[in-house]
């Protein structure tokens, strides 16, 4: 069975794909592992123009009305590239949050940030709560926040924080000025900027609780399913580049007199990451379709079991692509180790494997039946797969 993306969906991937092979480069993306700032304003204002800031948003709120297909392969072309871009940490995330909200406020946030008037991003992990979005442990005591979110990717970039808190043990999304709040930042993994964010007794109006309870509940929901498949995106990207690159080496690097790809072992290897990668791409077609459901339990099993599968798959790849360079592959001068890390981080962010592997077996169990109610509530069975 042949599959052919949408035409559309296709011509958005070849613009993104030509646009970063003339605007950005492996030295490119050297010199901002040195910077504080990963976003490059000539870039920045490019994307914009390229339409990519409207994209993943509906026309009402001044985009264009683009799928999580669309939006996943812009991610896969700036994975294969390397790109740190924040575009999905302050852009598509903190976006889709306010959309997924819906309120006139949240709107006309998002119809700023469509336009570039201003810089969000999402603080949703907590110090002590892990990857337990929907019961964080930051507290919201009256009028007073306080506590401690951990990687909040570019968080020293925005300038205002989508927050989460429980308030009287119930989930609330707030908007935080990045100015009421001290931050440490830090490199990720993957080469970007993270920051751990201090809360501390920060005064909050009620013009800065955009969402609460179950509406709260339901857009962060929905926001983690459409992220785990941009993880996907972007691990997929990455291990196609890392593919091709190591493919070309085999053919290339020679040992004994003849090229390595000659040796049976290294077949083998190259042939598993073929069929990996062509695993991995059934899986993020059919998950951004999924993810993007009216059906809560198909977006949750979807998104989950791409970001689980990716997290075994995609690593192997790279591991695999370690492998044949041998110790070069490591070296901060050729892009192979960075790949390597790319992947790595992506597998870690929005959940590990282990999380998505325990949370759709909680689904699974749920679907047939056999799902635990928790004392003292009724629990949603999306909720309590990620719980």
């Amino acid at each position: 069975m042949e599959f052919n993306l949408p035409e559309n969906t296709t011509l958005i991937a070849d613009t993104a794909r030509r646009y970063l092979k003339d605007n950005y480069s492996f030295n490119i993306y050297r010199q901002q592992l040195e910077q504080q700032d990963t976003a490059g304003a000539s870039r920045w204002s490019a994307m914009q123009e390229l339409g990519w800031f409207g994209l993943p948003f509906a026309e009402s709120s001044g985009g264009f009305d683009g799928t999580l297909l669309d939006v996943a392969m812009v991610v896969r072309e700036l994975g294969a590239a390397l790109c740190l871009d924040p575009y999905v940490d302050t852009v598509v995330a903190p976006g889709k949050l306010l959309e997924y909200v819906g309120s006139d406020s949240t709107l006309a946030m998002l119809s700023d940030l469509v336009e570039g008037r201003s810089k969000l991003a999402c603080a949703l992990y907590d110090y002590h709560a892990g990857y337990q979005v929907l019961t964080p442990s930051m507290k919201l005591n009256g009028r007073r926040l306080s506590g401690q979110k951990n990687f909040v990717p570019d968080g020293g970039f925005a300038d205002t924080l989508l927050a989460t808190a429980l308030a009287d043990g119930e989930l609330v999304v707030l908007a935080v000025p990045l100015a009421a709040c001290e931050t440490i930042r830090h490199r990720a993994l993957d080469g970007g900027r993270i920051a751990n964010v201090l809360f501390d007794e920060v005064e909050i109006t009620d013009e800065m609780i955009l969402a609460r309870g179950e509406k709260a509940e339901q857009a962060l929901s929905r926001l983690l399913a459409y992220l785990r498949v941009l993880d996907c995106a972007r691990m997929y990207g990455a291990a196609g580049a890392l593919y091709q690159r190591t493919l070309e080496y085999a053919k290339t690097r020679k040992q004994f007199g003849v090229a390595i790809g000659s040796f049976q072992i290294i077949q083998h290897y190259l042939v598993d990451m073929f069929i990996d990668l062509q695993q991995l791409e059934s899986m993020l077609f059919m998950a951004a379709v999924k993810a993007e459901s009216e059906d809560a339990s198909q977006r949750e099993r979807a998104s989950t079991a791409a970001k689980a599968y990716y997290a075994d798959k995609a690593v192997r790849i790279a591991q695999q692509a370690i492998q044949i360079h041998g110790g070069i592959g490591v070296t901060e001068e050729l892009d192979i180790g960075h790949y390597f890390r790319l992947i790595t981080h992506c597998s870690l962010t929005h959940g590990d494997r282990a999380h998505h592997i325990k949370g759709f077996a909680l689904l699974d169990e749920v679907h047939q039946g056999r799902g635990r109610a928790d004392p003292g509530r009724e629990r949603d069975p999306v909720l309590g797969a990620l719980e």
